[in-house]
C-alpha cells in the first residue's frame, strides 16, 4: 500500500498552526487567567521567565541537528522525529499545566508553564528547520507567510478559543484542557508529512561550521540589536495588554471578541499583506515599513488608555496593532531564513531567532514592573521610543540589509538535486 503524504506547502500551513496553538497558552492568555484570580501585575510579568526555552533555542538546535532520536529517526526521520517527540510532550504538558491551581499552589502553575515553554520551543524550531529544508530558496518568503498564516490560526484558537471555553464553562481547566487536544492536528501532520533529505557533515563539523561562521561575520554586531530592538515593542503589548486592558474596564468576553478574535484576524491579515510585499519589494523595505507601523501602533495605545472603556477605539488600536505584528513576523522569519546556512539550518535559526525570544523573556519581566510603577499613558510612550533603534539601523545600515535581501550568507546548496526534495508544490 502506497503511503499517502502531504503536499508540503500544506505541512508547513499545518505545523505551523500546530507552533503558534501553545504560545498564548503561556504568556497573554495565561496572564488574564492570573490577572482574573488578583495576582499582580508585577508577578505576571515575572511569570514571563516561563518563556525562556524560547531565548535557549540555540540550545535546542544542537539537539535537533545533531541527535537522533532511538527508534523514531528510522521510522520518521531526523527533522519529523524531532517535531512528534515535542508535539506528544506538549500535549501532556498542557493538560498538566490547565489542572493547576495558580491562586493556591501558582509555583505548579509556572513549573509546568515552562515545561509548556521547553517543549513548544524545540517543536518551533523542529518545524522552522523543517520549514526552511523542505521548500526551495525561492519560495522561503511564501512558506514564512504560509507558516504565519497557520501560526495566527493556532494563535487565534489559543486566544480567543481558550477565553471562550473559559467563559462559557466558567473554569479555566476544562478550556486548557479543551484546546490540548488541539496538538493533535499537529501529530497527524507529522506523521504524513515528507521528511526533508539533506546531506550532512559530521556532528563536530556541522557544530562548528555554524559557530564560526556565525562569530566571524563580521555584521553579527547588527544582526544582534537589530533583531533585539525589533522585538521590544511586539512582546511588550503582547504581554501586558490584557492586563491594561482589564484594568481600564473591559470584560472577559470584550477581550475575546476583539482582541483575540478580530485582533487575531488583523495578525492573519497582516500576514498575508506581508507576504505579497516580500514578493514586491526587499527585506529591508519591508523591515523598516514594520517597524514605523510599530511605532504608531503603540502610540493608539496611548490614546487607549486616555479614552478608557472606549471599544469602537480599541477596534482601531487592537486591529491597527495586530495586522502590524502579522507583518512583522513574516519580514522578520524572511529575514532570519535567509541568514541561515544549508548545512546546519535547525543550529543556525535557532542561534538567531534565540536573540527575538531573549527579548520576550527580559522585557517581559521590565514591563510588568513598570506597568505597576508608570501610569499607562507614561508606560506606552516608553514602547514608543523602543521601536527607534530599529530604524536607525536600517536607515544607517544599508548595505547589510541589502546583502541579507540578495543572498545567504554561507555557501547555500543551489540545486534541488543535491537535497533530493520532492517539494510537492
Amino acid at each position: 500500500m502506497k503511503k499517502i503524504n502531504l503536499p508540503n506547502i500544506y505541512s508547513v500551513f499545518l505545523l505551523g498552526f500546530a507552533s503558534g496553538l501553545p504560545f498564548l497558552l503561556i504568556l497573554s492568555t495565561l496572564s488574564i487567567w492570573l490577572a482574573e484570580v488578583g495576582i499582580s501585575k508585577t508577578m505576571i510579568g515575572l511569570l514571563a521567565w516561563v518563556s525562556l526555552p524560547y531565548a535557549l533555542k540555540f540550545v535546542w538546535g544542537a539537539m535537533i541537528d545533531n541527535i537522533k532520536l532511538p527508534g523514531l529517526h528510522n521510522l520518521l526521520g531526523q527533522r519529523r522525529s524531532w517535531i512528534l517527540l515535542a508535539q506528544i510532550c506538549l500535549w501532556l504538558s498542557l493538560i498538566a499545566l490547565g489542572s493547576t491551581d495558580p491562586v493556591e499552589k501558582l509555583h505548579y502553575t509556572a513549573i509546568f508553564a515552562f515545561i509548556v515553554g521547553c517543549c513548544s520551543a524545540i517543536q518551533d524550531i523542529a518545524i522552522e528547520a523543517y520549514r526552511i529544508e523542505i521548500l526551495p530558496t525561492n519560495k522561503l518568503g511564501v512558506g514564512a507567510s504560509v507558516s504565519v498564516f497557520g501560526y495566527r490560526l493556532g494563535m487565534l484558537c489559543s486566544g480567543a478559543g481558550t477565553i471562550f471555553l473559559a467563559a462559557y464553562f466558567g473554569n479555566w481547566h476544562v478550556a486548557y484542557n479543551c484546546i490540548a487536544l488541539c496538538t493533535l492536528i499537529g501529530i497527524v501532520t507529522t506523521l504524513y508529512s515528507q521528511e526533508p533529505v539533506i546531506i550532512r557533515p559530521p556532528v563536530t563539523i556541522a557544530a562548528w561550521r555554524t559557530i564560526k561562521d556565525f562569530v566571524l561575520r563580521s555584521d553579527w554586531q547588527i544582526i544582534i540589536p537589530f533583531i533585539l530592538s525589533y522585538k521590544i515593542a511586539d512582546t511588550v503589548l503582547n504581554v501586558m495588554s490584557m492586563p491594561f486592558l482589564l484594568e481600564i474596564g473591559f470584560n472577559k468576553l470584550e477581550i475575546a471578541y476583539v482582541a483575540k478574535t478580530f485582533g487575531i484576524g488583523a495578525m492573519i491579515l497582516g500576514g498575508i499583506a506581508g507576504g505579497v510585499l516580500l514578493a514586491k519589494q526587499s527585506i529591508r523595505q519591508n523591515l523598516l515599513l514594520c517597524v514605523i507601523l510599530q511605532f504608531i501602533a503603540s502610540g493608539l495605545f496611548i490614546i487607549q488608555a486616555h479614552l478608557g472603556h472606549d471599544l469602537g477605539f480599541l477596534f482601531i488600536s487592537m486591529g491597527i496593532e495586530n495586522f502590524t505584528c502579522g507583518m512583522c513576523q513574516v519580514a522578520l522569519i524572511a529575514y532570519l531564513s535567509q541568514l541561515c546556512t544549508a548545512y546546519s539550518t535547525a543550529m543556525h535559526y535557532a542561534i538567531l531567532s534565540s536573540f527575538a525570544s531573549f527579548v520576550r523573556v527580559i522585557f517581559s519581566v521590565l514591563a510588568g514592573w513598570l506597568a505597576d510603577h508608570f501610569a499607562w499613558p507614561q508606560f506606552y510612550a516608553l514602547v514608543c521610543v523602543s521601536c527607534l533603534p530599529s530604524i536607525l539601523l536600517l536607515i544607517v545600515c544599508v548595505r547589510h540589509f541589502i546583502f541579507a535581501d540578495a543572498v545567504n550568507f554561507v555557501e547555500p546548496i543551489t540545486t534541488d538535486d543535491k537535497r533530493g526534495i520532492d517539494y510537492g508544490y
